[in-house]
């Protein structure tokens, strides 16, 4: 559990506006779970809690979650959310052996995008795949914006996350 320890992102207050905040920030309202780092590696999908102990283990269609593509993986922090059986994910971090940590935000979330796109067949629980993986819109932050994306939210709401667009991938706090 030491070894995934701390590879997550976390937030942090935002105790004050930035003068970039309309310009240079991302929105992405954030549903009720738990927050783990799911890995798909050597034909297994593994969740991780913060702690860095293994939460759960199962296959799913992302490369390097099933025998059919070994070789391949992807890292993702996400939000899990047990009652939906729904992984939510915020971020990507890795995919098909091409780390995006050193990437920053808006390419990230693009990346995710299309990867997600590419790869539908991981949002639908199927048998090869046992849980919904979606992934979380973004918006800028404005009034109108926020509004309509808690009111379109399709989840049960925890609360706002802010990113700055340049920022990259880091580790903790």
């Amino acid at each position: 559990g030491k070894y995934y320890r701390n590879q997550l992102m976390y937030s942090e207050w935002l105790v004050e506006v930035p003068d970039d905040f309309s310009d240079e920030w991302l929105t992405v309202v954030c549903p009720v779970g738990k927050r783990c780092l799911v890995i798909a590696s050597k034909g297994k999908t593994t969740a991780y809690a913060k702690s860095g102990y293994q939460v759960a283990q199962f296959k799913s269609k992302f490369p390097g979650g099933n025998s059919d593509t070994y070789k391949d993986n992807a890292i993702l922090d996400c939000i899990y959310n047990e009652a939906e059986g729904i992984y939510y994910i915020l971020d990507i971090m890795c995919w098909k052996n091409h780390p995006i940590y050193d990437s920053e935000t808006e390419f990230r979330f693009f990346w995710l995008n299309s990867k997600m796109s590419e790869t539908t067949e991981v949002m639908t629980k199927s048998e090869d795949n046992p849980y919904r993986f979606l992934p979380l819109p973004n918006c800028p932050p404005t009034k109108e914006s926020i509004t309509a994306a808690v009111n379109g939210a399709a989840y049960e709401i925890d609360g706002l996350l802010f990113y700055h667009k340049r920022t990259h991938y880091t580790f903790g706090s």
